[in-house]
């Protein structure tokens, strides 16, 4: 009998075998045999670090909003909401599989958990301080609004480039630029 070890390397590995084939064959490859398998493990690792297929989309999800963080903690840092607003495209372009995972349902038939969602909303808090920095003179209540609104906006440009649905591929970027500009108009005049 082979005695199974479990390292902090094995669970990288499984992470990453999960972003792998979820990103080259999609969800319906997204099994704990595959992605045991892209791993080199036995499905037996990747029970005992994620409890499962619903634990590795958690990772996923949690792991997606410690980079989306880091990556617009600088743009929050200046001030500078079109800043944030670059930086968001910039990284779901970067990081498109985490990005679809916690924005998109990229494994529709798992919902994210308690403690996913609550990261997910800690960082949407995160947006809803940026406003509420730049724009003071807002109550808690439109800060909150203004984020959203931000957010369902950039976002839904992303999504649209990300996914291929775009109207005008070639235009993404300029297309982005306009409608960030026209959002913004508030907090830059």
């Amino acid at each position: 009998m082979v005695a199974v070890v479990s390292t902090p390397d094995q669970r990288r590995a499984i992470l990453d075998a999960a972003l792998s084939v979820l990103s080259r064959d999609g969800e319906a490859a997204f099994t704990v045999r595959n992605i045991a398998k892209e791993a080199g493990c036995s499905t037996t690792g990747v029970y005992t670090w994620f409890g499962g297929k619903a634990g590795l989309v958690d990772a996923i999800f949690i792991e997606g909003f410690e980079s989306f963080d880091a990556a617009l903690a600088p743009a929050y840092a200046s001030g500078d909401v079109g800043a944030s607003g670059r930086a968001y495209r910039r990284w779901a372009l970067d990081n498109p599989t985490h990005f679809l995972v916690m924005f998109g349902r990229a494994v529709p038939d798992v919902s994210p958990g308690d403690a996913a969602l609550e990261r997910g909303y800690e960082s949407f808090l995160r947006l809803v301080d940026h406003v509420h920095a730049i724009r003071p003179d807002l109550t808690d209540a439109e800060a909150f609004d203004w984020a959203y609104h931000v957010n369902a906006t950039v976002h839904g440009y992303v999504l649209t480039e990300l996914t291929g649905m775009s109207t005008a591929p070639d235009r993404a970027e300029e297309l982005y630029e306009l409608g960030l500009r026209r959002l913004l108009q508030p907090f830059t005049g």
